[in-house]
């Protein structure tokens, strides 16, 4: 699918693809690539970072939270939930003989996490990892790695804005397709917990977060923020 051929929203300045699946994204990441696939959720949106926005505008924004999919709703765009945590595996797998590389967390966890990432996907090539703790000089070191391993995909789990600028640095360096993931890596090797099927479905992954980790409290406020403009309509 062209990305002329493709509706979209504009909320609070980003630029938000709704899709029916992940399938459907995974399709329109492979034909636009390069490119950067960025999860929007309610506190990205209501942070509203412009550096962020400049990202995506250029990039694939979709709609990982349920705040995202409530919003595209209401300007008639009917979308699924895509959640990252899904959608990289997905994402991984989308392509027999794709060349990975993984970039996040801490090395105790990424380290393990290569080796069962070949578990879970048998025949996957990683090609190079290292974990999220950057400074100048590794970011230096990180982009020539990059064009020596040769990646098709690059997932990176960090913060927000830190992967999403970190990934814009990254693709002019190494043009690729990149993934955002968070703190994906953490789920998939089972240190942090996933919210109940059923809470995934009505869209509380993101109550279940604040109650597994209190000290995501300080980041309740752009959610209550994202809240009330969406009630207003002042997307």
């Amino acid at each position: 699918m062209r990305e002329a051929d493709k509706p979209s929203a504009t909320i609070r300045g980003f630029r938000v693809f709704p899709f029916a699946s992940s399938g459907e994204l995974i399709e329109m990441a492979h034909a636009h690539a390069p490119a950067i696939l960025v999860a929007l959720n309610a506190e990205k949106v209501a942070n509203a970072d412009p550096r962020v926005r400049r990202i995506v505008d250029h990039n694939i924004g979709y709609p990982d939270g349920m705040g995202v999919v409530l919003a595209l709703r209401r300007r008639g765009l009917h979308t699924s939930r895509i959640a990252g945590a899904d959608l990289w595996l997905e994402l991984a797998r989308s392509r027999v003989g794709q060349r990975i590389y993984l970039i996040g967390s801490s090395r105790s966890v990424i380290v393990p996490a290569v080796k069962r990432l070949a578990e879970v996907i048998p025949g996957v090539v990683v090609v190079g990892h290292r974990d999220g703790y950057l400074d100048a000089d590794d970011v230096k070191d990180l982009k020539s790695d990059l064009a020596n391993a040769m990646p098709d995909l690059v997932f990176v789990g960090m913060g927000s804005p830190q992967q999403e600028l970190l990934m814009d640095a990254l693709n002019k360096a190494w043009p690729a397709l990149y993934m955002g993931i968070g703190g994906s890596l953490d789920v998939f090797m089972g240190h942090r917990r996933r919210a109940p099927a059923w809470m995934q479905r009505i869209g509380l992954e993101w109550l279940f977060r604040f109650a597994e980790h209190p000290s995501r409290l300080t980041r309740l406020p752009a959610y209550i923020r994202f809240a009330w403009l969406l009630a207003r309509g002042r997307f």
